[in-house]
């Protein structure tokens, strides 16, 4: 199959049982890499600068590789907003490359691959799954597609338009004008706080010579990282990788100069009005980056404030008759800063004292009891055991996607390019070993006097 989806909005929804976190970040795999004693790895850098993980996995029918280029949002100018997301199009769905790009696509669906690509805020990923026989066949046509790219005129107002219809879907979808609004009002005048699917303004004045510049500049080996999850010895893949990878030009360039936000000087509260019968209440808060240690206790405290049989948060709601449809939590972390998403469907009615009683809640969570070793004597009995029941969840939901080839892939080819050589302890180990001080220690750190943006959306008030 080569399901490319066109319509980001369709990924949201697709993603939104998992992260919640819609086109701001395709970083939908990010789980640092969990070494096993069974899992063997193999780190190159070719002689072009292109750094590879092979991460063998025996007996597997697939080759899954997943190629990170330094190319986000946060890298546009501002007269340039739009300029990442447009490029993934392009390389996917126009120009010509040593032949037609729907030669490409014929050719890949004719071996049975699949394809897709995603962009966010600080990286453009690019996956293929391809059937372990014809490895060659696939790479041959990944590369070409990717790195070889001819555009014209006519191609690029095509794709052109197919963004700003885009745009339009957005603008009709709660959430993600919501998502859209909270990021430009939790990173203002920050690289973050822009639309990574740009402006309309600004995408259609991009040109030619400014998209091709861009691929130029930014699309080199040295500017991008590539995993591979497969049967080492199987697809001889590492002779295949050097052979054509390491085929691959392009100059070392340094990216922009990003720094983290500045602190936000005060709590942003938009209110908009859309066509819907609930109301969509979203809170953002800034969290720790990709870097941070703390990153370990949100994974966990996102967990236990809005997802299992007992989220903490609806429990704090519904102590105060504060009835809402839906509410999910999700923690998500940039190269410079992450971001704690909390999301309530709700009664328009209950909107106000909803979000005045989770500002509270969100500023007393670091003296909460998430354990029964928390607490003495008999009260033990009384205390949930939100910690390990979060840690289970947290870590069936790593292995899960351990199994997944192409996530993995996915999650260590942005981390080799983001991380760029931070060593981050092993996820899994770590994890188990967060208590309920480090929690509360984070949640302190960050909530107790949150940098916080609140988005409403109401339906549209109606007269008789």
């Amino acid at each position: 199959m080569f399901p490319k989806k066109r319509n980001w909005l369709n990924s949201l929804r697709k993603l939104r049982g998992n992260l919640l976190l819609f086109f701001f970040v395709l970083y939908l795999c990010f789980f640092p890499l969990i070494s096993t004693p069974e899992t063997k790895e193999l780190n190159l850098i070719l002689d072009n600068g292109l750094k590879v993980l092979l991460i063998d996995r025996p007996g597997s029918q697939l080759v899954n590789l997943a190629m990170a280029v330094g190319f986000g949002s946060r890298d546009e100018s501002p007269s340039m907003y739009g300029l990442a997301h447009l490029l993934e199009h392009i390389i996917l769905f126009r120009g010509e490359r040593s032949k037609t790009v729907e030669e490409i696509h014929n050719e890949l669906k004719r071996i049975g691959a699949w394809i897709n690509g995603h962009t966010s805020l600080d990286a453009t990923l690019f996956e293929l799954s391809v059937p372990k026989e014809e490895i060659e066949v696939g790479i041959i046509n990944f590369i070409d597609l990717i790195f070889n790219l001819n555009l014209n005129e006519d191609d690029l107002a095509k794709e052109k338009q197919i963004i700003l219809e885009e745009m339009n879907l957005q603008a009709s979808e709660p959430l993600s004008l919501a998502l859209t609004l909270g990021y430009e009002s939790l990173f203002p005048d920050h690289a973050y706080g822009h639309p990574l699917i740009g402006r309309a303004e600004t995408v259609k004045q991009l040109t030619l010579d400014q998209v091709i510049k861009a691929h130029r500049e930014f699309y080199s080996p040295t500017n991008s990282a590539l995993a591979v999850v497969t049967d080492l010895k199987a697809t001889k893949i590492e002779e295949l990788i050097k052979r054509y990878f390491g085929q691959i030009k392009g100059e070392k360039r340094p990216r922009p100069v990003i720094h983290p936000p500045p602190p936000l000087e005060k709590t942003g509260r938009i209110e908009k009005e859309m066509d819907e019968q609930q109301s969509h209440l979203l809170l953002v808060c800034r969290a720790p980056d990709l870097t941070s240690y703390d990153q370990y206790a949100f994974d966990l405290l996102a967990t236990i404030m809005g997802r299992g049989l007992n989220p903490l948060l609806a429990m704090a709601l519904g102590s105060k008759r504060i009835s809402v449809a839906n509410l999910y939590v999700s923690f998500n972390a940039h190269k410079y800063s992450g971001v704690l998403l909390i999301h309530l469907v709700l009664d328009p009615k209950n909107v106000v004292l909803a979000e005045r009683e989770v500002s509270r809640w969100l500023r007393q969570l670091s003296q909460e009891n998430f354990s029964p070793d928390d607490v003495l004597g008999e009260t033990k009995d009384y205390v949930f055991d939100f910690l390990t029941s979060a840690k289970k969840q947290v870590q069936l939901n790593a292995e899960r996607s351990l199994e997944d080839g192409l996530k993995l892939a996915s999650s260590v080819a942005l981390y080799l390019l983001l991380l760029e050589g931070t060593t981050l302890p092993p996820y899994l180990e770590t994890i188990e070993k967060i208590n309920s001080t480090d929690l509360r220690r984070a949640a302190s750190k960050y909530l107790s006097r949150p940098q916080m943006a609140i988005i409403v959306i109401n339906p549209i008030k109606k007269f008789n």
